[in-house]
């Protein structure tokens, strides 16, 4: 395969943190940790090498030490926790293992700060690249010193859980108290063995969609995505006919840049998971009728010149400038063609909408993907890794932290850095008037970029959580093993990679994918 070994190396891991934090290359080495199998104890993991930001003296600053120091924990802040978990004791220390530093992006940052403010704890982070962290991973618990809580990724279900590298969580949080009721089915969609080890704070509406700068289209007098979705007519065919249109404008130019993951995001769009796992049983629908259908649309797209061959981030200024829509998870391209705007001065709305409808359901369907953190067996801290996953519930649920989050997200007005970049002079807020100046020796505040939704945006966000519209395919294709990750990703990239048909592909390597998944089956009958 040309192209796929890439894609799964520079994408998923980093991707959904970059664009909380901005769109820079801080956040290094990404992709999907997949890695089911053992660590080398000999080798440790590279640390991540980041860059310093040359605006972080002008940035906010927070002292997590200082807002940590309480005596004890409010009994409010600890619904939703088990019977082993302590009540009114402060969290403490607790020590992360990721790719990124939980005080440089969101949500980790707004969570961090939440778990200092209500639950007395501090967070520190040891940072490796995201393609070593599973085997740094293991290296910590043969010595020890397991970390104490690791941001959930779709590579450890169920492969991890079997494999026992995770703790039960069933005594520390209480599954059937309120604070966790309208995520039950989804806490039992990670089951395994009757037990519960991961409890997500929510599901992630951003997985996958289509982002987009709308001058492209405008310009071109092209139908926009986001007009179409809300008139119900954003679907399969409404977007070839956006991409073959926009190409007759744009001959020289691709208008699909994808990622690893394509055709099993738009096989989720029929309503059939790839791979499906319920806890007991592997079945694989990769020969099922809808499966082969979206496989079907994607070589009518490959066959009409669509996809741009290589990888193509939304985080470079030349992939906005060469392609028209970035099909990636929404919470990493959508700040990142802002950002990318508002740097270069640019003009126009960046856009992101769900993945287009299958024409043949009536029924709304997308990939379900969630977020929330494991805590490894043998954490050192497992009431601190208990109480920061309260905190990430509380900041998903929580009627007034949530109304902050909202509100900050709609603000458009002036955003600048907290101190003067002249005199250090420290404001009271980032928000200030357009062009507003510093009081102390009159330089211009230094603006700075944000996210901002639009309403229109936040509808669509609102609209992707909301059950009425949107129904989400579980698909546990990332979670069993590395080596089968890896074959599938090429199965299902083989289309655009190799020009061959997806028919022909999976008759070669069915078996082989049988046989990997058989050896998940029989450890399943063994426990």
């Amino acid at each position: 395969m040309k192209t796929s070994r890439k894609l799964t190396a520079a994408l998923l891991a980093s991707s959904l943190v970059i664009g909380a934090a901005g769109c820079g290359k801080a956040n290094t080495g990404g992709g999907r940790t997949t890695e089911a199998g053992g660590a080398d104890a000999t080798t440790p993991a590279a640390a991540v090498t980041t860059t310093l930001d040359p605006n972080k003296e002008i940035d906010l600053e927070v002292n997590y030490d200082e807002m940590a120091d309480i005596e004890e924990v409010d009994s409010g802040n600890e619904a939703g926790a088990g019977k082993l978990y302590e009540s009114g004791k402060p969290a403490g220390a607790i020590h992360a293992l990721c790719w990124f530093d939980f005080h440089n992006v969101a949500p980790e940052k707004n969570i961090a700060e939440l778990f200092a403010e209500r639950f007395g704890g501090t967070v520190d982070t040891e940072i490796v690249s995201s393609l070593e962290i599973t085997d740094r991973l293991g290296v910590l618990m043969a010595s020890g010193n397991s970390p104490d809580i690791m941001r959930y990724d779709a590579g450890f279900f169920p492969s991890y859980f079997i494999n026992n590298r995770f703790m039960a969580l069933d005594d520390w949080l209480d599954k059937d108290s309120p604070t966790w009721s309208d995520m039950d089915e989804v806490i039992e969609r990670y089951a395994y063995n009757g037990k519960h080890y991961y409890f997500p704070y929510g599901m992630t509406a951003t997985e996958y969609g289509v982002t987009y700068s709308a001058a492209q289209l405008e310009e071109n007098g092209i139908a926009d995505p986001m007009d179409l979705y809300f008139s119900g007519e954003w679907t399969w065919d409404a977007f070839e006919d956006i991409v073959l249109k926009w190409k007759d404008f744009n001959p020289e130019k691709y208008p699909i840049s994808w990622p690893g993951a394509l055709g099993v995001q738009v096989a989720a769009t029929t309503g059939t998971p790839a791979i499906e796992f319920d806890g007991k049983n592997i079945v694989n629908n990769m020969k099922s009728p809808n499966v082969m259908r979206a496989m079907e649309f994607i070589e009518k797209l490959y066959r009409e010149d669509c996809f741009w061959e290589g990888w193509h981030g939304p985080d470079g200024l030349d992939s906005w400038l060469g392609t028209l829509f970035f099909i990636m998870p929404l919470d990493w391209a959508l700040p990142c063609g802002q950002e990318i705007w508002f740097k270069n001065n640019f003009e126009g709305e960046i856009k992101t909408v769900p993945m287009p409808r299958d024409p043949a359901s009536d029924t709304y369907y997308m990939y379900g993907a969630t977020s929330g953190y494991v805590v490894p067996s043998g954490a050192l801290n497992p009431q601190g890794a208990t109480a920061f996953i309260l905190a990430s519930r509380m900041w998903n649920t929580d009627p007034d932290v949530v109304e902050a989050e909202r509100e900050e997200k709609l603000y458009n007005g002036g955003y600048y850095y907290i101190k003067c970049p002249e005199c250090k002079h420290q404001f009271d807020s980032e928000r200030d008037e357009v062009g507003a100046t510093c009081p102390e020796c009159g330089q211009p505040r230094r603006a700075k970029w944000k996210l901002t939704y639009t309403e229109e945006q936040m509808q669509v966000y609102d609209d992707l959580l909301d059950p009425s519209k949107f129904t989400f395919v579980f698909d546990a294709h990332y979670g069993f093993g590395s080596d089968l990750n890896q074959l599938m990703e090429d199965i299902f990239n083989g289309p655009i990679t190799e020009g061959d048909s997806y028919n022909h592909i999976l008759t070669e390597n069915y078996n082989i994918v049988e046989t990997s998944l058989d050896e998940y089956r029989a450890l399943l009958s063994a426990s």
